[in-house]
């Protein structure tokens, strides 16, 4: 199939992929240190926003993973949301894999029906478990360690007055996710397993 691709289009695309892989690693730069570790500075959270949304690129999902009825790639925000508008700014007027990115956030429903992406934040709902809807379907899940539910493939953790992230390549793969590894690379930890 790839030979169907010519190779201007492959060219172009490979440029892009190395662009946003640049970005990430730049919007990695330092942020100015928070007080306690729920508590964020705007420029942490729009780091982290910025990489939600860059983490597409380079995460390969299964053809069933896309709907035939929505055009859209949905980043969902359940329970609490630290970003405010900087998501919905990220993603305004941009396209992944050839649709519309839109941020749909459902407080602390579980609704992630058609999400690609579903970011936890904090919730004080004693039945607060996010991930657990998400079992054997090609969702990429992220949280914030500090600030946000345990499980997520990708978590956000601060190092050394960085945003940073770990992966968990073995769940990611369990839902049918492959994640690049130039992302993998660019994580302070992977767990394979």
């Amino acid at each position: 199939m790839h030979d169907l691709i010519p190779p201007l289009c492959k060219r172009r695309a490979r440029r892009l992929r190395w662009a946003a892989l640049l970005s990430l690693s730049v919007l990695a730069g330092r942020a100015p240190a928070a007080g306690p570790a729920n508590s964020l500075s705007t420029l942490e959270r729009a780091i982290q926003a910025n990489f939600l949304f860059k983490f597409a690129p380079f995460v390969e999902w299964p053809p069933g993973a896309f709907s035939a009825t929505d055009r859209n790639f949905i980043i969902c925000v359940v329970g609490e949301d630290p970003f405010g508008t900087l998501l919905t700014d990220v993603v305004r007027g941009q396209k992944m894999v050839g649709r519309p990115v839109v941020v749909r956030r459902t407080g602390n429903e579980s609704g992630n029906t058609g999400c690609h992406i579903l970011f936890a934040g904090a919730s004080t709902d004693p039945g607060y478990a996010p991930f657990s809807t998400t079992e054997g379907q090609p969702i990429l899940t992220v949280a914030d360690k500090n600030a946000g539910p345990t499980g997520a493939m990708i978590e956000f953790v601060r190092q050394s007055g960085r945003v940073r992230f770990q992966i968990n390549d073995g769940a990611a793969r369990a839902h049918g996710l492959r994640i690049s590894s130039k992302l993998l690379g660019l994580a302070i930890a992977v767990d394979r397993k």
